[in-house]
């Protein structure tokens, strides 16, 4: 889950115009390669997952690499239902300094111990390349030397991480690439990112044949732009978006978004109207209260979210590739509990109905499912209640 996704609104809003006509009340669901769950293949342990955030990113304490989670946090997890996690690691954190194609040693054998625990609790993990800001990717994308050893880069994971079962760890090649849709580069569009992911699929396969691979398309992992990616001609490789729709919900009181999505509390989902005349009303601002105003008369709910499915679920069936949707959430310091139950649980439905893998962003931060004692974090935490519920995990 990045940074500032204005940009991606305006592609979003164009195709839920295009493909209006897609959902169908009482729509058939074939059985298709995208299958996450029921297809007999190492792709179903992406069925359930939960972000691990705030372990090996960038941002992340060194003196908690070895401790920040354990073999209860991976058995509660495992006992709850979900089939794998999701692992951010950061640049700075994997990569040595000097030198970007080289994975950093004692950083790396935290990783594995990691895996290694993980795995044995009976989870899979997905290995995620996560920058934290856009310096990494700025280079990537005009530095032909930075390209060749992201290249080298993912050979090396792999070549390390290969030991593991297909079924226990699978490579994302990088979350959220965006300098394209926010033109935070002069002359960089979002065409730059297929083909240096495409370099580092081929990087991978040079070191495993089949473990899966995690592609995505430009503008923040996007879903819509996710329908506009032409595949790649590799197997075993699954497609991942990510969903925060609507973003003014999602993100409200998010600090990191900028105004006026900063501004915007206690926005209940779905909204409608009547629910936010009050909380437009109270706006101290004019940007704010129009804001508020527009989410209530377009009125998303529980059929738009499955329009959306409805558009990568089409264009995986025209493809024949499998997809997940590896983030999802709503942050909660300033959601009403209710409304963030109502937005999980429709999310997750929709993805269940179409056979779509998901995971949850997060485990027990800002877009946590679960809640420390006295909310400070150490030791086990607890479940929110009802979120269990509403992801279908009781």
């Amino acid at each position: 889950m990045e940074r500032n996704r204005i940009l991606g609104l305006f592609i979003v809003g164009i195709g839920l115009l295009l493909w209006t006509s897609c959902t169908k009340t009482g729509e058939q669901i074939s059985n298709t390669v995208n299958s996450v769950g029921s297809s007999g293949t190492a792709l179903d342990n992406m069925a359930r997952g939960v972000n691990l955030t705030n372990w090996f990113n960038d941002f992340s304490n060194p003196a908690e690499f070895s401790n920040r989670f354990g073999p209860a946090h991976f058995q509660m997890i495992k006992q709850a239902g979900f089939t794998y996690v999701r692992l951010p690691i950061g640049p700075n954190v994997i990569m040595e300094g000097g030198n970007s194609s080289v994975l950093q040693p004692t950083n790396l054998t935290h990783i594995d111990n990691a895996v290694q625990r993980i795995t044995q609790a009976g989870l899979s993990v997905m290995l995620d390349f996560h920058p934290y800001t856009r310096t990494f990717e700025s280079r990537l994308a005009t530095d032909p030397a930075a390209r060749n050893n992201f290249r080298l880069f993912w050979r090396n994971m792999a070549n390390h991480f290969k030991k593991y079962d297909t079924s226990q760890v699978f490579f994302e090649i990088m979350n959220e690439p965006s300098i394209g849709a926010t033109q935070a580069v002069p002359g960089i569009d979002v065409n730059w990112w297929p083909p240096v992911q495409e370099m580092a699929i081929n990087a991978i396969r040079e070191a495993t044949p089949n473990h899966y691979i995690v592609a995505g398309a430009e503008n923040y992992n996007n879903w819509y732009t996710l329908s506009r990616l032409f595949p790649y001609k590799v197997r075993n490789i699954v497609y991942n978006f990510h969903f925060y729709d609507p973003f003014v919900f999602t993100h409200q009181g998010a600090s990191w978004v900028g105004f006026p999505y900063d501004q915007v509390k206690q926005l209940p989902y779905p909204a409608n109207t009547g629910n936010t005349a009050n909380i437009a009303a109270s706006a101290s601002n004019t940007e704010i209260r129009n804001l508020i105003n527009w989410e209530g008369r377009r009125q998303y709910n529980a059929d738009s979210i499955n329009l959306s499915m409805r558009v990568v679920y089409t264009w995986a069936n025209q493809h024949k590739v499998p997809v997940i949707c590896n983030e999802f959430g709503a942050y909660k310091p300033f959601v009403a509990e209710d409304s963030k139950i109502r937005y999980l649980r429709d999310v997750r439905n929709a993805l269940v109905k179409y056979k779509i893998g998901w995971a949850v962003w997060d485990f027990d931060e800002g877009f946590g499912l679960s809640v420390y004692p006295n909310n400070r974090r150490g030791g086990l935490p607890n479940w929110e209640p009802q979120v269990l519920g509403a992801l279908g995990m009781q």
